[in-house]
């Protein structure tokens, strides 16, 4: 055989190979459908399913369930006010601390001089205040007392050397000269003994109370200083504003931190709260008091609702519930866990309880349940009901049941086993089932107000 036929051969047999193929895959499409079962007697045997009836509740209590958060009550940042070197951080992440408890300290070492400065001022200062309150001193007074008596005397002496030269002068045996001479300084003289009596009248009168106003308001500025310094020294220490663990440290010894900026973050670990949004139409339905339960990690807590926040959060749409867990410490709980919160309300919707597993999704959030209203009972008896669909909206879900509202009907029994082997029009055999709702077994029963009679 010649190698330039090769390929035509090969070609040639891979058409006939999808020929044959093609056609055996045709004869095995056109088989006619045999029945789903065949009895011995040629019966064919009903898709078997199991329905409940259902009821209309024209009210319930309602289980509600909501993903919250813990958080701490209590969160800040520490920082210091001085702008000095770190010295020393005393405590490192998940430290546990108590309230006034030193958490770090600065360089203290030019704000202890400028206090010290200030401390010396004072004493000057309030030394200066004591001497003008208490007045001069008695030898003082006596010393201008006596200055004066010599002024005076003076004065007496310059009196009677004018009068004299006045004499002279009229006789014309003294000059001009030796005149005015004795005139001013019978002035002088004069002046002098006038000077004397106000000194010794301020020194008996004492200190003047303007005198002693500016001194003790020098005073005051003073001790305003010392009280800066003072309130600078304790800045230099960071406390603990309350009792909790130190979450983060942001830095380290021999920092020099800008003021205000943090340096430890402290979480109050001793009062945990819970907490997540609902709708308006919810919150009027709980209290401030109230206890509910949530649950993490398969663990049950229970808290006291503490607050319900007037304002609606214009993202969420939503009012805040603030919850107190109850026993904090003990609860092993922390602060950013996510937790299943849990409660019940009235709700005067009327709707229908069905096993959840009974919904079949539809298309935009819609849910449909099927029916099969015939007889119950054994086919050959006459025992087969048409399924059919009815649409449902689903108004809450509590385990593995759902509240419903919709096209159901109280004399419709819906389909709650075999029902995603049933389409709508085929023909079933049901089995009615006596259904126990979850609610009837008290060992379930944890919600607050949740009890047979409401939820039915």
């Amino acid at each position: 055989m010649k190698r330039s036929n090769l390929p035509t051969i090969i070609l040639i047999i891979a058409i006939a190979a999808l020929a044959i193929g093609a056609t055996w895959y045709q004869q095995r499409d056109s088989k006619p459908e045999e029945p789903q079962v065949l009895a011995e007697s040629g019966t064919i045997i009903l898709q078997p399913v199991s329905v409940m009836s259902v009821s209309l509740s024209e009210s319930a209590i309602m289980p509600q369930r909501y993903t919250a958060t813990v958080v701490a009550r209590r969160t800040s940042q520490l920082a210091f006010q001085a702008t000095e070197r770190v010295d020393e951080i005393l405590f490192d992440e998940g430290d546990y601390v108590t309230k006034g408890q030193l958490l770090a300290r600065q360089d203290k070492a030019a704000i202890l001089a400028q206090f010290d400065a200030a401390v010396a001022r004072s004493k000057q200062t309030a030394a200066v205040l004591a001497e003008l309150e208490k007045g001069p001193r008695s030898e003082t007074i006596e010393v201008a007392r006596a200055e004066l008596v010599s002024l005076k005397a003076q004065y007496e002496f310059a009196r009677t050397e004018l009068r004299r030269q006045s004499r002279l002068r009229k006789t014309k045996a003294g000059t001009e000269q030796d005149y005015d001479s004795a005139r001013y300084d019978a002035a002088a003289r004069k002046a002098s003994v006038a000077a004397a009596k106000q000194k010794l009248s301020e020194l008996e009168s004492g200190t003047r109370k303007e005198q002693i106003d500016a001194q003790r308001g020098a005073m005051d500025v003073i001790k305003a200083t010392i009280e800066q310094a003072k309130t600078r020294l304790d800045q230099t220490e960071l406390v603990a504003p309350f009792s909790g663990r130190i979450s983060k440290r942001f830095v380290d010894e021999g920092s020099l931190p800008q003021r205000g900026s943090p340096v430890l973050e402290i979480m109050e670990t001793g009062q945990l709260e819970v907490r997540f949004g609902v709708s308006p139409d919810i919150a009027k339905q709980l209290s401030k008091g109230e206890t509910i339960t949530f649950t993490s990690r398969k663990e049950s807590h229970k808290g006291t609702i503490q607050q319900i926040q007037s304002t609606l959060d214009r993202e969420t749409r939503t009012q805040q519930i603030i919850v107190r867990v109850n026993d904090s410490e003990g609860s092993g709980l922390i602060d950013g866990q996510t937790v299943s919160v849990e409660f019940a309300i009235q709700s005067n919707e009327p709707g229908f309880w069905i096993p959840t597993e009974a919904l079949q999704p539809q298309v935009r959030g819609l849910w449909s349940v099927i029916v099969a209203n015939g007889s119950p009972g054994d086919p050959e008896a006459g025992g087969e009901s048409i399924a059919q669909r009815r649409d449902v909206e689903v108004l809450a879900t509590w385990g593995m049941w759902s509240r419903v509202r919709g096209t159901l009907e109280e004399s419709d029994r819906v389909v709650i086993e075999g029902g995603s082997r049933v389409s709508a029009g085929q023909v079933v055999s049901p089995t009615l089932q006596e259904v126990t709702f979850p609610w009837q077994q008290e060992k379930i029963v944890q919600l607050p107000k949740l009890d047979q009679e409401t939820v039915q």
